[in-house]
């Protein structure tokens, strides 16, 4: 896919984020990459070095706000945004060709309430098709401080929230479509909430049906983390042919 970046965030999980790459890949021709590096040590940056993965470091840096650092320095007009824990199940140039040609500011799943919390819509924030051109020309940022940690028993604005609101009240185009599991499977959680947080986590999600990984559900993610690694070995020999 040409004038597309593929942008991630990660953090301390170097096999999942490299066999992301691999996934993507093993179904897609050379394209740009580009990858906020947040891990608070160095196991993920030679990985990525090793295997000639554009980078830039922001050791220690949270995901919201390091997406906008991967807007800032986007060079395409476009950006397919995912979380390292997205494994890519086919080609993605159908979709890419759709969301130019009808000229889309966003698209991907929209969301709302989930894992017992109340939160605000958005777009799934673990991949997205982004016109960063439009992104740039409005001036949106995809994190705001005030919005996120607002808590006053109203909805709340989990990553990706005001985002969505800004490029709603822009009057920018944005397509609901639901491609996980066609063209991506999501392993939640894996990329970053288990190893950054660990059985202190209660930030997300609060119900026993819940996908994402908090301290009730950390055993599971373990189990999850362990089958995902196993099931995605026949990436680990796939070029990474990043640009």
């Amino acid at each position: 896919m040409e004038k597309i970046t593929l942008a991630t965030c990660s953090y301390n999980t170097p096999e999942v984020t490299v066999t992301m790459l691999r996934s993507f890949f093993s179904h897609h021709d050379y394209t740009e990459v580009l990858i906020c590096e947040n891990s608070s040590n160095e196991d993920t940056v030679k990985l990525l070095s090793d295997n000639n993965v554009p980078f830039f470091r922001n050791k220690n840096g949270l995901h919201a706000p390091s997406v906008d650092k991967l807007i800032e320095n986007c060079k395409t007009d476009y950006m397919l945004l995912v979380d390292t824990d997205v494994i890519f199940l086919k080609n993605h140039q159908d979709i890419f060709d759709q969301f130019k040609l009808a000229n889309l500011t966003l698209l991907g799943e929209i969301c709302g309430d989930r894992g017992g919390k109340r939160l605000h819509n958005r777009v799934h924030p673990w991949h997205c098709f982004i016109n960063i051109k439009d992104i740039k020309e409005h001036g949106i940022k995809f994190y705001d401080y005030e919005r996120q940690i607002k808590r006053d028993g109203s909805p709340i604005y989990d990553v990706g929230a005001s985002f969505f609101e800004d490029i709603k009240n822009a009057k920018l185009k944005i397509a609901d479509v639901k491609l996980e599991h066609s063209y991506y499977k999501h392993y939640e959680g894996m990329s970053w909430r288990t190893l950054k947080f660990g059985e202190k986590d209660g930030n997300i999600d609060v119900d026993s049906e819940a996908t994402h990984n908090n301290k009730d559900l950390y055993n599971y993610g373990k189990m999850v983390e362990s089958r995902y690694m196993n099931e995605v070995s026949k990436y680990k020999n796939t070029t990474i042919k990043a640009k």
